[in-house]
C-alpha cells in the first residue's frame, strides 16, 4: 500500500513492517522442537495467555527505512541470540573487556564500536516502532507516543544516519550465563521517570534495557562514563532477574488461559 513512511516521511510504497523481527518468531516455533509451533502468547494488559500464531505487523516503513532496520540492526544482533545450535555471543562475551563484577553480574565492553553500534541500533529501532504507531490491536496497551518527543527527535536521527549516536541514550545487553530451555520474547514496555524514561524487551537469551532522557542520574552518568558508545554487554542467569520473576507470578496468579491453553490446563487438571 502507498502511504507515508513514518521514519523518513517520505510518500512511498510501505512495506508490512513487523514489531519484532520474524525471525525471532521463527526461532521460537521452528527452532526449539520440543515446543513445536506452540507459542503462548501473554498479555500483561489484557490479563491473558493463549497459543497464537498472529504476529504484530504493520505497514509502516518504506522499503528502503526498512532495509536500514535489517542492515544496521537485525543483521548485526539476530546471528548472536540464543538458537537450539548454539548462544554465540555467550560464547563471545567471555572474550570481551571487562569493566566490573557486581553480585552475580560481570559488566563488559563491546568488542568493537561497530557491535556497540550495531545493538543501539536494534534496540532503538525496537523502542522507535513502539512509539511510532499504535499496536493495542494485539493486546498491549496503546504505544503511540510512549516515548517522549525529545527521545523519539534523537532516535529517528540516529537510525536515519544522521547522528553516530542518539543522545542521552544509554544501553546495557543482558547476555543470559545459563542454559536457555525456554526460549521467549518480550515486547517493549516503558518505565516513566522524572529526567528519563525506561525501555526494556528481550529475543532469546538476551535483554535489552534502554535508557533515554536528558537527565538519567548521575549514577547511570558515572557508570557510562569511560563507554563512548554508550553500550555495555552483561552476563547474568535471566531467571534470576526480578523481570522473570515478575513474569512467572503473573502467569500464576493473574493471567488467565484462553482457548486451546485453557482447554489443556483443564484436561490436566481432571
Amino acid at each position: 500500500m502507498n502511504g507515508i513512511c513514518a521514519l523518513c516521511h517520505k510518500s512511498e510504497k510501505l512495506i508490512d513492517s513487523h514489531f519484532m523481527p520474524k525471525a525471532v518468531y521463527r526461532t521460537i516455533s521452528k527452532g526449539f522442537p520440543e515446543y513445536g509451533e506452540n507459542i503462548v502468547w501473554i498479555s500483561g494488559h489484557e490479563k491473558s495467555a493463549a497459543y497464537t500464531s498472529k504476529q504484530a505487523k504493520k505497514h509502516l516503513l518504506c522499503a528502503n527505512c526498512e532495509a536500514a532496520f535489517s542492515k544496521n540492526g537485525e543483521d548485526k544482533v539476530l546471528p548472536f541470540m540464543a538458537k537450539p545450535n548454539g548462544f554465540k555471543l555467550a560464547t563471545k562475551i567471555k572474550k570481551f573487556k571487562k569493566l566490573s563484577g557486581v553480585k552475580d553480574e560481570v559488566w563488559y565492553f563491546p568488542s568493537s564500536d561497530d557491535c556497540a553500534l550495531g545493538f543501539l541500533y536494534f534496540a532503538v529501532s525496537i523502542a522507535w516502532r513502539l512509539s511510532s504507531t499504535d499496536w493495542s490491536n494485539y493486546g498491549m496497551p496503546e504505544t503511540k507516543n510512549s516515548i517522549r518527543d525529545e527521545s523519539m527527535l534523537s532516535f529517528s536521527k540516529f537510525l536515519l544516519g544522521e547522528t553516530k549516536l542518539p543522545s542521552n541514550t544509554f544501553l546495557a545487553v543482558y547476555v543470559d550465563n545459563q542454559k536457555v530451555d525456554i526460549p521467549s520474547m518480550g515486547f517493549p514496555t516503558v518505565k516513566n521517570h522524572t529526567g528519563y524514561q525506561h525501555i526494556v524487551f528481550n529475543i532469546p537469551g538476551l535483554k535489552f534495557s534502554l535508557l533515554a532522557g536528558n537527565d538519567p542520574g548521575a549514577g547511570i552518568l558515572e557508570t557510562f562514563s569511560p563507554n563512548k558508545t554508550n553500550v555495555y554487554f552483561v552476563s547474568r542467569s535471566l531467571k534470576t532477574h526480578p523481570d522473570y520473576n515478575f513474569v512467572a507470578d503473573f502467569l500464576k496468579t493473574k493471567a488467565v488461559a484462553k482457548g486451546r491453553l485453557a482447554k489443556e490446563f483443564s484436561a490436566k487438571n481432571v
